[in-house]
């Protein structure tokens, strides 16, 4: 049965209030290969000269993501399912305690793969669709992956649908999310990015009405994974308002390379090795970076928002909860 309020269970739940009081991080993005099955063409994240990651490599990287406190390692690529020992390193994430999931195109997804993962542990699962109908350089589409999702949603697993809001999509939102809502789908929007900074747009006010039909449907009760918080961040960014905020990447969060570099995240190079870093080294990480303003790295601005506007998004969520309660208790 599809999980439609992007769930998280109460022990991981538990096990995240401390890092709200913490230097140690709640999760890892580990590439376990730049190899992929498609060429999207706003992707920057492949290159099939290269090969995956050896199992030997990534089991040491997870051993130390682990000593740095980690709860949750994410697997990602390129296409994660390429990747011939992607069930062992599932099943040896979890051997460390910790969680872990991938976000996949799911065009290589079977159900004896999605039931031999599940077994081997994976307790999350993304799925990327751009568009209603494939188009030149947008392969993941509705059409195409229908049936994938349907797969997902018929087992007992954290699930979400996401889509990138871009000039190309614009006009499909509407119908992608709708559709998903009506498999009982939860479905995340992210605004278009290039290089990790959000761009100017010629089609400004279009993309504000999409992120403001965005916030009312939530606001309504639909299924939708982004938080209101985001939503704002997003909002704020395209009238020209930007948050002021502190990115918590490379302290509450991290990138790892398939080469083996600890990143702030993607799209941060660096030249420090996982292996070289240390609790000390997050502890390091809590100021301002720099770039904040205009960051499209949506799940760093998700998971470093709580932590440095505390105050204000504790205000907004309960004020918005409220208005939606009261109607009921009346």
């Amino acid at each position: 049965m599809a999980r439609v309020n992007d769930p998280v269970s109460a022990g991981v739940i538990l096990r995240s209030l401390p890092r709200a009081f913490d230097d140690l991080p709640l999760w890892a993005q580990l590439n376990i290969t730049y190899k992929c099955n498609l060429d999207c063409a706003y992707c920057s994240e492949y290159d099939n000269s290269k090969n995956h990651v050896p199992l030997e490599d990534l089991i040491a990287r997870i051993d130390h993501i682990k000593g740095l406190g980690c709860l949750h390692v994410d697997l990602i690529g390129g296409e994660p399912l390429l990747h011939p020992d992607l069930t062992t390193i599932m099943r040896h994430v979890v051997s460390r305690n910790m969680t872990t999931g991938m976000t996949t195109n799911a065009f290589l997804l079977t159900e004896d793969k999605l039931k031999e993962l599940m077994d081997a542990g994976m307790g999350r699962i993304q799925i990327s669709v751009d568009a209603l109908k494939p188009k030149p350089g947008i392969p993941k589409s509705l059409k195409t992956l229908r049936k994938k999702i349907e797969l997902v949603a018929r087992h007992p697993i954290w699930f979400r649908v996401n889509t990138v809001i871009c000039d190309e999509t614009i006009d499909e939102v509407e119908e992608v999310a709708k559709t998903c809502w009506d498999l009982g789908v939860a479905i995340n929007f992210s605004v278009v990015h290039d290089r990790g900074r959000l761009k100017e747009m010629a089609n400004t006010p279009r993309f504000l009405e999409r992120v403001r039909w965005l916030k009312g449907q939530k606001d309504s009760g639909k299924p939708i994974s982004t938080p209101f918080y985001l939503i704002d961040y997003y909002e704020r960014a395209l009238t020209g308002k930007p948050m002021d905020w502190t990115c918590q990447a490379g302290s509450k969060c991290f990138y790892v390379s398939a080469e083996g570099h600890f990143q702030l995240c993607y799209h941060v190079p660096s030249t420090t090795m996982l292996m070289d870093i240390t609790r000390a080294d997050l502890a390091k990480n809590r100021g301002k970076k720099g770039c904040e303003e205009n960051c499209g790295v949506d799940c760093v601005v998700h998971t470093s928002l709580p932590f440095s506007n505390r105050t204000d998004l504790v205000k907004a969520e309960v004020k918005r909860f409220a208005s939606r309660m009261l109607p009921v208790l009346r």
